[in-house]
C-alpha cells in the first residue's frame, strides 16, 4: 500500500516532470533540435492548430509534426516561445498541461516588420511511457495576433544579407 506521503511525492514529480517536457518542448523548438524534439512525443500525435490555421485536427507521428515546425518556421531569424500559468492534472498514467503561451517569429525582410507574435493557450495531453511521459496530444487556442505573418512565407534572402 502506498503511503499519503509517497502519494504526494510521486504526485509532485509527475507535476515536475510535465511542465519540464512542456518547457522543453518549446526551447528545443527554439533551438531547431528537430531531432530531439521528436523524442517528447508519443508515437502519434493528435495536433489541433485549427484555431491558427483552420482545417481539421489531425493525427501525425512526432516526426511528421517536427517536419510541419520546420517547414514553418525553419527559415526564421529566430523564434521564442514562452509558456506560463502551467496547470497540470495527473490521472494515472495519463496528465493534462494547460498553458499560456506567446511565440515570437522574427525573419529580417523588406516586405514589413520583421516579427510575427501569437499568444493564446497550449492544452496538451500526455502519457506516461517507459521512457517517462511523452505529449500525445497538443491544441493551440489563439487568443491575439500582432505584427507580420506574412514572414513565414518569406524565403531567402528577403533582409539584405547573406
Amino acid at each position: 500500500m502506498t503511503a499519503p506521503a509517497d502519494l504526494g511525492t510521486t504526485r509532485l514529480a509527475d507535476h515536475v516532470a510535465v511542465t519540464e517536457l512542456v518547457s522543453r518542448m518549446l526551447l528545443l523548438v527554439d533551438a531547431r533540435d528537430w531531432h530531439e524534439l521528436t523524442s517528447l512525443f508519443t508515437r502519434t500525435v493528435r495536433v489541433d492548430y485549427t484555431s491558427l490555421w483552420g482545417g481539421e485536427p489531425q493525427a501525425q507521428t512526432a516526426a511528421e509534426l517536427a517536419a510541419g515546425w520546420r517547414q514553418t518556421i525553419g527559415h526564421l531569424d529566430a523564434t521564442q516561445h514562452l509558456a506560463g500559468n502551467h496547470i497540470v492534472t495527473i490521472d494515472g498514467d495519463h496528465a493534462t498541461c494547460a498553458a499560456n503561451v506567446q511565440a515570437t517569429h522574427v525573419l529580417a525582410n523588406h516586405s514589413g516588420g520583421p516579427t510575427w507574435t501569437v499568444g493564446g493557450r497550449y492544452d496538451l495531453t500526455l502519457d506516461r511511457t517507459t521512457a517517462g511521459w511523452r505529449i500525445s496530444g497538443t491544441t493551440l487556442t489563439v487568443r491575439w495576433t500582432a505584427g507580420n505573418q506574412h514572414i513565414l512565407q518569406l524565403r531567402g534572402n528577403q533582409g539584405g544579407h547573406e
